[in-house]
């Protein structure tokens, strides 16, 4: 059961769909771009990074963004008092000192000086593992609602919490990297064939942690067109260490910014 402390790191809220564009920008050419901008955004973000009202005191944290289509639903499930088995949760919370954010206390700290863009990005966590068939935690999914588009790219960040860990240990059970560790986000696309069946594509991944040591600082553009055309995408966070998915103890977080879509 030690794998269930990390999964319950933040939680649930109910929401409608988005009303108009709320941050997106097009280029005229059927591609637009998320960048979480805006009243309905702002309206997700918790005044507590843990425990509070709107992340901890209901069910059903989702969103919708109308100009992408893209939508995302966390995780099911309930353990005691608290919903939520990861997910991805609306943040504006920044700092360059990992630390003064390095707990669960601080899980939607990005470690920046700031969003991509704009003031708010996307915090996700959450891995698959054998804990998933049981109900505690699983890939978050950003989904197409209605027809099967274009992820191109994304921003992508580390969070205070999860570099923290990584580079410095949080204990025994889950000390620092070693010089033969890595930490990478795996992007799986899937289709829906003509029966309805759900498909399962190509695969890319982003290395947050090669070797013992962060890859990047600050945000980095992951490409994500090798997808291709998708109806959802699933982001795992893995790592190759002994035991595989069921012995991983760090933070499985990351932070996602400026989503960009191309659609036919």
């Amino acid at each position: 059961m030690k794998k269930i402390f990390f999964f319950l790191a933040f939680a649930a809220l109910a929401v409608s769909c988005t009303p108009d564009n709320n941050g997106n920008e097009g280029d005229g050419k059927n591609r637009v771009t998320l960048t979480f901008e805006g009243d309905y955004w702002n309206s997700l973000i918790d005044n507590a990074q843990y425990n509070g009202d709107l992340l901890y005191k209901q069910e059903g944290y989702s969103w919708y963004d109308e100009a992408t289509d893209l939508s995302h639903s966390v995780n099911g499930g309930k353990y005691g008092s608290y919903y939520y088995m990861g997910g991805m949760a609306v943040s504006n919370f920044y700092s360059t000192d990992y630390t003064s954010a390095k707990t669960f206390m601080e899980q939607l700290t990005v470690y920046a000086e700031g969003a991509h863009s704009g003031t708010n990005c996307i915090v996700s966590n959450g891995y698959h593992s054998s804990w998933s068939a049981k109900g505690y935690g699983d890939c978050p999914v950003l989904e197409f609602r209605t027809d099967e588009a274009y992820i191109e790219s994304a921003w992508v960040a580390n969070t205070c919490y999860s570099y923290s860990s990584a580079i410095g240990g949080v204990n025994d059970q889950a000390p620092a990297l070693s010089a033969n560790e890595s930490i990478w986000v795996r992007a799986t696309g899937y289709t829906i064939d003509a029966d309805g069946n759900e498909v399962e594509g190509s695969s890319l991944d982003f290395y947050l942690y090669k070797e013992g040591k962060s890859t990047f600082s600050g945000w980095s553009k992951w490409n994500l067109s090798a997808l291709g055309k998708v109806k959802k995408v699933k982001f795992d966070v893995q790592w190759n260490g002994e035991g595989g998915a069921d012995n991983f103890m760090h933070p499985a977080y990351f932070a996602l910014d400026d989503i960009t879509v191309v659609k036919e």
